[in-house]
């Protein structure tokens, strides 16, 4: 079954937003639910048997979202919805303290179940793979009370946030039922994520191929795509560099001509794939998108009409429903295309070693230059916002950490007010690492391997089981 889209639907947004603006500024939560959710979902052509209203979500009790929604009632629902009721506080508080008021207000921290504790389900508990059955497990998740909304995603174990807190209000709503017609007609897309630090020689590259590898030992379908000149990702998996060296532009060109299949055509046709045996006789596939040094070096010095984060954002947007998992890797350099990675990536984990400059270099770049990613981001998308910090992971580590690092690192990390995650998972500096360098393929090509082991578990802890961030 294909859902009504908004065109087709009897009601129009603006009757939707001419409906919001006649509730009360305190409205009970059954209120809102049968008097304004149920237009809301009117207008989006949803049917009676696409709606389940406080279903039983989880193995046990507790787990009752107010909502589930379905494109088709015989698979898995596309969407759970958390609403909570309106209140005078919340309708009152001015734009400029809207966001930090319902970081605070027990509505906002219910509605999304946070903090975590016994008793508190909300979007993050009801998307939580480990609590939820697999047949009641949606991608998306919304939190609604007439003032806040946010939407939710899950990938795999990975929830994130697809917009920051936003005021309902007469531009925000038409953005929201656009999104959720978005959300329930097409096919989840990629996370496209990068693994990066401004400071050089932290294995970012190496945390990359090795990350993707396990992504696809999962049966992910994962595409690697290069931005750095020095090709080491593309040569470290034993792949062309100049194998579609000005895809960018050719690709682009069709775009310009609205011609969006041929520019499509162009940038499948240029990507290359590899199958990689294991040691246990197994075998996964990579992908991977990437471009010679003097093309690369050219996107940095040339100047274009539009911004090549702007293109690449247009070119991404064409393949990554054709995959997974993206992930994208280029140079420590803060360049164009470092630009194209931070203004399209949805999430980003930093690599560091034990030495103070690649932490500083990266809390400098979730509390500082992040930020500044977003807003300028919101300029242009005007909603879903990215990147999302997944938080540091220690990298090229010596198979004993003193005492004495473990505390001078928390100190500099409590210094510079960093209080985001730390993967509790900690790379070790092994060999294999360059002798699979040497071969050209990833390091989990070798099964058996303790540093294969080590990113499997990273893998596993913040991607593929329960983990969730909301920076």
């Amino acid at each position: 079954m294909v859902i009504a889209t908004p065109s087709t639907a009897k009601l129009s947004s603006k009757k939707i937003v001419d409906l919001w603006s006649s509730l009360p500024t305190e409205y009970l939560e059954k209120d809102l639910g049968h008097n304004f959710m149920s237009k809301l979902f009117e207008y989006l052509g949803l049917t009676h048997n696409q709606i389940k209203n406080e279903p039983n979500i989880g193995t046990g009790k507790g787990l009752q979202p107010d909502y589930l929604i379905y494109n088709d009632p015989t698979h898995s629902p596309v969407l759970v919805i958390e609403i909570k009721k309106r209140k005078l506080d919340l309708a009152q508080v001015s734009d400029a303290n809207f966001i930090s008021t319902c970081q605070n207000h027990s509505l906002y921290q219910d509605a999304v179940g946070l903090p975590v504790k016994a008793n508190n389900n909300g979007i993050v508990q009801y998307l939580d793979i480990n609590k939820v059955k697999p047949d009641c497990l949606a991608n998306y998740g919304l939190v609604f009370n007439g003032d806040f909304f946010q939407l939710w995603r899950r990938v795999d174990g990975l929830v994130i946030p697809m917009t920051t807190i936003e005021r309902v209000n007469k531009t925000n709503l038409p953005k929201l039922l656009k999104e959720l017609a978005k959300c329930l007609r097409t096919p989840p897309s990629a996370l496209i994520t990068a693994i990066w630090n401004s400071k050089g020689g932290v294995a970012k590259t190496t945390n990359t191929i090795n990350v993707a590898s396990c992504l696809a030992l999962t049966s992910k379908r994962v595409l690697l795509i290069d931005l750095d000149p020095q090709n080491d990702l593309t040569t470290g998996i034993g792949l062309k560099s100049n194998y579609a060296p000005d895809y960018f532009d050719r690709a682009y060109e069709q775009l310009q001509l609205q011609e969006l299949g041929q520019a499509k055509d162009i940038l499948m046709s240029s990507i290359q794939t590899k199958s990689y045996p294991t040691s246990d006789g197994k075998s996964f596939h990579l992908s991977l998108l990437s471009s010679s040094r003097d093309f690369l070096n050219d996107i940095n010095d040339n100047i274009r009409p539009q911004k090549p984060q702007v293109i690449f954002n247009y070119l991404l947007n064409l393949i990554r429903y054709n995959y997974d998992y993206i992930l994208i890797d280029c140079s420590p350099k803060r360049d164009k295309l470092a630009e194209c990675l931070l203004c399209n990536a949805d999430v980003i984990l930093f690599p560091i070693d034990l030495g103070s400059k690649s932490l500083k270099h990266a809390i400098n770049l979730s509390l500082n230059v992040i930020p500044t990613i977003k807003t300028m981001r919101n300029k242009t998308d005007n909603f879903t916002i990215g990147p999302w910090n997944l938080g540091l992971v220690s990298s090229k580590c010596p198979n004993q950490i003193g005492e004495g690092i473990k505390k001078a690192s928390s100190a500099l990390i409590e210094d510079l007010g960093f209080t985001g995650k730390q993967v509790s998972i900690h790379l070790l500096d092994y060999a294999q690492i360059n002798q699979a360098e040497y071969q050209g393929k990833p390091v989990v090509c070798w099964q058996n391997s303790p540093i294969t082991k080590l990113f499997h578990k990273l893998t596993d802890e913040v991607f593929l089981n329960h983990n969730y961030t909301n920076n």
